[in-house]
């Protein structure tokens, strides 16, 4: 029974790492289709593995620090992504960022109810990191780019709009995201206040 559960979940695995590649989105999409966004810390990361699937995840629990979409009154929540480290075994999914001990961010969840590999919209175009820059809050990417420029994209027409393609899970932003691909001019980034109001502009539009 045991091997059989290691099995399914090394199989789920291997189908999981082969299958993340995902949709490009815009930004306007990931905001106004995200059942949650919030902005929160790290505070506590457990990996349990389901005794009858055997599957592995990671179960991080975030204080929640400000809201900017939805309904949810407690001050803390707890998403789960695939993968991880339980005695002795390691499953990994291919392009998965899961958010690591201390980090704070701003986060895009597609859902706080379904069973999904990665809770975030997008995937790392739901995942942003809050940099701090010698006493300033910067907005950057799950891969530490900084982000410069959040514009809607919605008023673009779709005739002209770039289509929609196959993007990386763990490195690729929306459309409409800016970034610098050098982590050391962080000081170019938005600060948070400036990517929420971005952000808080395309949801009451």
């Amino acid at each position: 029974m045991k091997q059989l559960c290691i099995f399914c979940c090394l199989l789920l695995a291997f189908q999981a790492s082969n299958a993340t590649t995902i949709l490009g989105m815009d930004i306007d999409q990931v905001a106004l289709d995200a059942e949650f966004i919030f902005e929160g810390e790290v505070v506590f990361r457990e990996t349990r593995q389901e005794s009858g699937s055997g599957i592995i995840s990671t179960y991080v629990t975030f204080a929640i620090n400000d809201v900017l979409k939805g309904d949810y009154d407690a001050d803390s929540i707890e998403l789960k992504f695939m993968g991880g480290a339980f005695n002795g075994q390691v499953v990994q999914v291919s392009g998965l960022r899961i958010p690591e001990d201390g980090e704070q961010g701003i986060y895009f969840v597609e859902s706080v109810s379904r069973d999904l590999i990665n809770p975030l919209i997008g995937w790392s175009q739901g995942h942003f990191v809050i940099v701090d820059d010698n006493g300033d809050r910067r907005i950057s990417t799950a891969d530490d780019k900084p982000v410069t420029q959040v514009q809607s994209v919605a008023a673009i027409p779709s005739a002209i709009k770039k289509p929609q393609g196959i993007i990386e899970g763990d490195s690729d932003v929306a459309a409409g995201v800016s970034t610098d691909s050098n982590p050391i001019r962080i000081d170019r980034a938005l600060s948070v206040p400036q990517f929420k109001a971005q952000i808080l502009g395309i949801i009451e539009r």
